[in-house]
């Protein structure tokens, strides 16, 4: 095989994927994405948004099906109102995390994270991070809170740190969300 070959992109084997990579043709690689990132900031991810695309583009499907960046997308989109070409990261990488599932992959510790937050944000309304800090961790690795002690103590000393949720007005409506979602899923 020539050098060319090599690199020369490759196509999306499973349909579930064709159209997640038809909608990351139009990423140039920027870096937007990456730099808007507050998980990749933290060090969340084992590969940037930026180079999930890129990925993508070139049919590297088993490696980003497989990666923990899919599973550790928190959602935010700063990264989708940032991106020049209007691409819907967040949602891409949605739909990959569905796709890695049906697909047989084993979820990562990500999906601990994601569905402590859409638990937090049914049961509250909105997201009370102790809470997912709480439950994650002592899901994951409970001896993290050793090292989250000092950023707990910065936090309660600046009056950052809520011990008690806040409950919105439409926490009805949002379970209600989350009803209709789970019987359209059935």
């Amino acid at each position: 095989m020539s050098q060319h070959e090599a690199i020369r992109p490759r196509h999306a084997t499973s349909p579930e994927v064709v159209p997640i990579v038809e909608a990351v043709s139009l990423c140039y690689q920027c870096g937007t994405c990456s730099g808007a990132c507050p998980v990749t900031a933290a060090g969340g991810m084992d590969y940037t948004p930026r180079a999930i695309m890129r990925m993508l583009q070139m049919g590297l499907e088993e490696e980003v099906l497989s990666s923990q960046t899919i599973w550790t997308c928190a959602s935010c989109y700063h990264c989708v109102v940032r991106c020049p070409r209007d691409i819907e990261i967040a949602d891409v990488m949605t739909q990959l995390r569905n796709a890695a599932l049906k697909l047989g992959y084993k979820a990562r510790s990500g999906k601990v994270y994601n569905e402590g937050f859409m638990d937090i944000v049914r049961f509250h309304g909105r997201m009370w991070e102790p809470r997912l800090v709480v439950q994650y961790n002592l899901l994951t690795n409970p001896l993290n809170f050793l090292g989250l002690t000092p950023v707990a103590i910065k936090m309660l000393a600046k009056r950052k740190l809520r011990f008690l949720p806040d409950h919105p007005a439409g926490r009805p409506e949002i379970r209600g969300i989350f009803e209709r979602l789970e019987e359209g899923a059935e």
